[in-house]
């Protein structure tokens, strides 16, 4: 979604608003949209809304609406009697925001901009609100009446503008001190040297930097994963940094004592999402014990394919044009960085890790299985690529692990060339469950399933959520 503004210096009616510009809230409120009110300085308060300043001009309040009206949103922007107690209309804003919220409008899709005496507004709606998710511009309002008022404390997504030749400054004195209750604060000065005037008018200096904040702030959000969160971790000899997807259990926060195990995933803007889908329901209703996941995804810089052919594959192949062979230093980011880091500010298991990979990523961990078995207690391995430089992982010498350790293992039933596979997919997981079936090891259980009807592009969803039913089902 893109937003532009357009400059309009054209004198208007304030009557003739545009058909997205309203005084009060619509009377139908549509949930998806995004609504901005603005409130407008102390000098239109009255019945003329284009007032003149014997310093700094009219004040053009139509053509800033005109200018605001050309956004994708519904804006809100009341003239104001005069003499407007400033806390009673904060209420009249709160209880607006409130009722839009009601009706089902993301706090993330309501911004309230505000100049001057209606920028002290809307900082008091702030106050007055208290939702985080919020956003506020303030332009020019900070260092005026609300830097006497202490008891107003900013809230939320915080924009502020200000003229370096006006009086009224910056707002970081306010931010300081309303302390965490800012989630995220900008600020942009601009010099135009048209002092509390450079806002009497939509002038770009003012409305650009506006206009790019709200691109971030106000353009539909994707769904977020509850209760999960990204952090970025670096590999300290390579330098690449790799971002975790973590999403934690619906008890964690409850259950402060107990440890969970943690499903780890390659793959992670695949598997994240629909490990995370797929598990929701079983966990939540107790058929599934509860898991920590946790989505390794690619190096930073990196293309999704160079990141994992390089990462996920044990050996150098000649014939591959993108780097190869470094699974055993990807493996010793894992049992090095990835582990200490979750177990130390994560109550994760130390004992109960369970992998979970597909093709290249099934191929990691069939490696990480043969030649470090007791890295993780179990294996979730879809359609392995065993077939890369000529099948060299079935002739590896398999270690034999000290604790117990299950390998679900899955194919397609159509990943063979018949079906337009470039290799036979089904044969190459067909070898390695006999290779791990004749291990003599009696801590190593083995289920090998091969998936009726499913391609290469299919199979792994059924692979995923049978693999983690068998190992942490409750039934």
């Amino acid at each position: 979604m893109k937003l532009a503004i357009l400059l309009i210096f054209t004198l208007h009616s304030v009557n003739a608003l545009a058909n997205n510009v309203f005084d009060e809230l619509p009377a139908s409120i549509n949930p998806s949209a995004r609504y901005i009110f603005y409130s407008h300085g102390f000098i239109v308060e009255g019945v003329d809304s284009m007032p003149e300043h014997p310093t700094w001009g009219t004040y053009d309040f139509p053509a800033i609406l005109e200018t605001f009206s050309t956004l994708d949103a519904l804006i809100i922007a009341e003239h104001r009697a005069k003499n407007t107690d400033p806390f009673e209309h904060a209420k009249k804003l709160q209880h607006q925001v409130q009722y839009l919220i009601k009706k089902g409008v993301s706090p993330s899709n309501i911004t309230l901009v505000g100049f001057s005496r209606g920028g002290f507004i809307t900082a008091i709606t702030s106050s007055y609100l208290a939702n985080s998710d919020i956003n506020y511009v303030i332009l020019a309002a900070c260092t005026s009446s609300l830097a006497t008022h202490n008891d107003v404390m900013l809230q939320g997504h915080i924009l502020s503008i200000y003229e370096t030749s006006d009086t009224v400054g910056s707002c970081k004195n306010v931010i300081q001190r309303s302390g965490n209750k800012v989630r995220s604060f900008e600020e942009v000065s601009i010099s135009t040297g048209l002092e509390h005037g450079a806002f009497y008018r939509p002038h770009n200096a003012w409305v650009e930097p506006l206009n790019k904040w709200l691109v971030k702030k106000t353009e539909k959000f994707a769904y977020t994963i509850p209760r999960s969160e990204v952090v970025e971790l670096e590999e300290p000899i390579s330098k690449r940094v790799y971002p975790l997807f973590i999403k934690l259990p619906r008890s964690y926060r409850s259950h402060k004592s107990k440890h969970y195990p943690v499903i780890y995933l390659t793959d992670a803007p695949y598997s994240f999402p629909l490990v995370s889908g797929a598990t929701r329901f079983p966990m939540n209703s107790s058929t599934m014990e509860e898991a920590i996941i946790v989505g390794i995804s690619y190096a930073k810089g990196s293309k999704g394919a160079a990141s994992r052919i390089r990462d996920f594959t044990p050996s150098k192949a000649s014939d591959w044009k993108l780097e190869t062979g470094g699974a055993k230093a990807h493996l010793s980011f894992i049992q090095d960085i990835v582990f200490p880091y979750m177990e130390s500010n994560y109550r994760a298991h130390s004992k109960h890790r369970t992998y979970v990979g597909n093709s290249l990523g099934g191929l990691f961990g069939a490696y990480i299985l043969i030649t470090a078995p007791d890295t993780f207690s179990s294996y979730v391995l879809g359609s392995p690529s065993v077939w890369f430089n000529d099948n060299e992982l079935l002739a590896m010498n398999v270690q034999r692990p000290k604790n117990e350790t299950k390998v679900y293992l899955s194919v397609g039933s159509l990943e063979t060339p018949k079906f337009g596979e470039q290799q036979d997919m089904v044969r190459g997981a067909q070898l390695l469950a006999e290779k791990i079936d004749a291990v003599d090891s009696s801590h190593l259980l083995l289920n090998f399933k091969i998936i009726d009807g499913a391609s290469h592009a299919t199979a792994f969803p059924t692979t995923s959520i049978q693999g983690l039913d068998w190992i942490y089902g409750n039934l």
